[in-house]
């Protein structure tokens, strides 16, 4: 049957059974049906598998047997109440399974009336929210982890170092900061390779907790530079010796994977609380000047911040006040960074970005003045700027003739804290005669989190002005779900370092893919930032990412440029993932196989895709729409069981098959049964024999893709 013709079939009654048994099999989310009394006439596998109770244990029963004792009797008084008013309520439950685990759910409950309209049975559909759960604590780990070595990263560091610094100072006691960078591992990197030298930090990670003593706090600042916070110190020697004992655990050799042996040395920067300052940021600030000035002293050694070492200070104080006649000067200029509609792959908007032009110096790059300007006050006159000259540019765009265009830009927590946003946005409007739903406001995740309950009321009070609001950098912050659900936001947007490894690393993928499917449970559009290939895009595409921005598009622009790229038509090429034709992926290091496989498929009529290792094979998938794959076991780098598990969580729709010899058995074996490998091939293998199984292979995705929309249009079917 055609499936275009679907919606038009008129279905007997017995198809109609069929079918929806075989909808309640498949689908994920628990089914549940009870009389008016309730009790349970009927649940669906997934059910069980969610409760963990047998259909039999269940049948006849009050629903209340999954009760978690986390509602109280009014909580569930207000469902009963709204099933009579409206016929239906939804909501966040807690439920308890059958081994006494306590679980959240998504849970739908609607009656079901006869002809008559007369109430008879009740319907109940929940889907699972522990994975988001996981999901969540995963990315408050990642918010406050290095990813690399496990160490806190920057900001748990600044809150241990203030946590230090207020307990230092209500018991008069000292502290410091020690920065270790090592002088030798750029040389070891660029030899040996990336790999390499992150086995490397992880290793030096390893010998300097050694050293520490339980109270202090190491982490990974960034690259090679680790920071060491000593607190409860009686004298500023101890942090000296300390230093002598960090560089003393570098001197024996690191011995990488193949044997080979490689030295490092290490300089350390020490600035000395309260003598080098009272804050955390002028602690850090301090222990960095003093560590440049050790490596230009030859490395391997350590320095104190002293008052000497102050031509850095004097730089940003002559820093700052060129900012703030640049702000007088009107040295500012706005960038424009499209941002792409992957469906239709035309320009959807743009992200305003600033830019100091400053004399004599040319482009000043927004990471040497932004922190700077939010340090001292600027950034709030800065970026009422932003605003006022992005929404003069729409006005101009549009009396040039182009259609009003969609731009974001960035608000920092210091003009988000500020009070006068609201008013700055009104009246910009209002001035320049811009539909407010032109306007997009960006604000991070972290910047909420500080006071989510003022945040919620800022954010309602500029949703009334009918300005969108996008939550920026999504993932590697601490929302909660609760909170996000008050944010009245509009868009979120995956921050780069998810994206970055979106092909290669399940994590990323899992990440990204979750926050497109909790973006879209709650009706909210899906940005994907720092995109820089067609993989990247490819994958996002068919995950259903809404749009993109990055360099793959175009880099951030002045405004002419992007108003050329609007005239002009620009276009993200479309995907050729929409052709319907049967895509067969076949991944194999030797050449010589490949050109066989491709003779002996030739007739079949397949789009036949051909790879010589699994990075390359990743690349393929994310461009490209594949149903079956089909992949050698023994190659370098990568065997054919890791590269098809790793598949399995980046596209868990495709079939993936592998050839082996008789000897990887045990390895292919234990991938079946992980629901990595959907079936084997022996090597070598008769012609004949291939066909018929990625034959069947076809039909079998083709069988499970149809059942899929089947499924689909029956729950769509009021």
């Amino acid at each position: 049957m055609d499936i275009k013709n679907f919606s038009r079939v008129s279905w007997s009654d017995e198809e109609i059974l069929r079918i929806s048994a075989a909808f309640l099999a498949c689908t994920r989310d628990a089914v549940i049906i009870t009389d008016l009394t309730p009790r349970i006439l009927a649940v669906n596998p997934a059910f069980t598998k969610i409760t963990g109770y047998a259909e039999a244990e269940v049948l006849g029963e009050n629903p209340r047997l999954l009760k978690s004792g986390r509602h109280d009797r009014a909580f569930y008084q207000a469902i009963w109440i709204s099933l009579r008013e409206t016929g239906h309520w939804q909501g966040e439950i807690w439920n308890r399974r059958k081994d006494g685990k306590i679980y959240p759910e998504l849970l739908t409950l609607n009656t079901i009336c006869n002809e008559q309209g007369e109430p008879t049975r009740y319907l109940g559909v929940a889907t699972d929210l522990s994975q988001f759960m996981k999901n969540e604590e995963r990315l408050q780990h990642m918010a406050h982890y290095d990813s690399l070595t496990g160490l806190p990263n920057r900001l748990l560091l600044e809150a241990r170092l203030q946590h230090t610094l207020e307990r230092a100072s209500r018991e008069e006691t000292r502290a410091a900061v020690l920065l270790i960078d090592l002088d030798c591992f750029k040389t070891i990197n660029d030899s040996y390779g990336h790999a390499v030298g992150d086995a490397l930090l992880v290793a030096v990670a390893h010998r300097l907790r050694t050293r520490l003593r339980q109270e202090d706090t190491l982490s990974r600042l960034a690259g090679d530079q680790f920071v060491l916070v000593l607190e409860a110190l009686h004298e500023y020697l101890e942090s000296e010796i300390l230093a002598g004992s960090i560089q003393e655990a570098m001197e024996g050799p690191f011995v990488l994977q193949d044997g080979n042996k490689v030295y490092v040395r290490a300089s350390v920067g020490i600035s000395v609380y309260p003598q080098d300052g009272d804050t955390a940021q002028a602690l850090l600030i301090g222990a960095e000047t003093a560590v440049h000035r050790a490596k230009e002293l030859g490395g391997k050694q350590f320095c104190y911040y002293t008052s000497a070492l102050n031509v850095q200070a004097r730089a940003t104080l002559a820093m700052e006040e060129a900012l703030r006649l640049a702000l007088e000067r009107e040295e500012f200029v706005l960038y424009y960074q499209p941002k792409v509609d992957l469906r239709s792959g035309r320009i959807a908007g743009a992200e305003a970005l600033v830019r100091w032009l400053r004399p004599d110096y040319g482009l000043v790059p927004p990471l040497e003045f932004i922190p700077l300007a939010e340090k001292n006050g600027l950034i709030e006159v800065l970026g009422a700027w932003v605003i006022r000259e992005a929404c003069r540019q729409i006005s101009a765009w549009r009396e040039e003739g182009l259609a009003e265009i969609k731009v974001a830009v960035n608000v920092s927590a210091r003009q988000f804290r500020g009070g006068a946003l609201e008013a700055v946005v009104a009246k910009t409007l209002t001035h320049y005669a811009v539909t407010p739903s032109h306007l997009m406001l960006e604000l991070t995740e972290s910047m909420l989190m500080e006071e989510p309950e003022e945040a919620v009321a800022r954010m309602t009070a500029l949703k009334s002005l009918g300005v969108l609001l996008s939550l920026d950098d999504f993932g590697t912050g601490y929302s909660s779900l609760a909170y996000l659900s008050r944010f009245p936001i509009d868009q979120m947007k995956i921050d780069r370092s998810f994206v970055n490894d979106i092909i290669t690393d399940p994590g990323s993928a899992t990440i990204a893919t979750s926050v497109i499917a909790l973006a879209h449970k709650m009706r909210l559009g899906v940005v994907a930032e720092g995109v820089e290939t067609e993989a990247q895009a490819g994958y996002l595409r068919q995950n259903g990412c809404d749009e993109i921005q990055g360099f793959l598009f175009s880099k951030p622009v002045p405004a002419e440029e992007f108003a050329a790229l609007v005239r002009q038509g620009a276009r993200l090429p479309g995907p050729e993932a929409l052709r319907q034709s049967r895509t067969l992926l076949v991944v194999d290091d030797e050449p010589s196989i490949l050109t066989v496989l491709q003779r002996v498929l030739a007739e079949e009529g397949y789009n036949l895709l051909t790879a010589t290792s699994a990075r390359e094979g990743l690349e393929l998938l994310a461009k490209n729409p594949v149903q079956v794959i089909l992949s050698d076991q023994r190659m370098p780098e990568m065997s054919g069981a890791e590269f098809l598990s790793r598949v399995k969580v980046l596209y868990p729709d495709t079939i993936r098959m592998a050839m082996t010899g008789y000897s990887d058995m045990a390895t292919l074996v234990q991938a079946v049964n992980e629901g990595a490998i959907y079936k084997f091939l022996g090597k070598p293998w008769e012609a004949e024999q291939l066909r018929d199984q990625i034959r069947e292979a076809f039909l079998y995705y083709e069988g499970i893709m149809v059942l899929r929309r089947d499924c689909a249009c029956l729950k769509a079917t009021p």
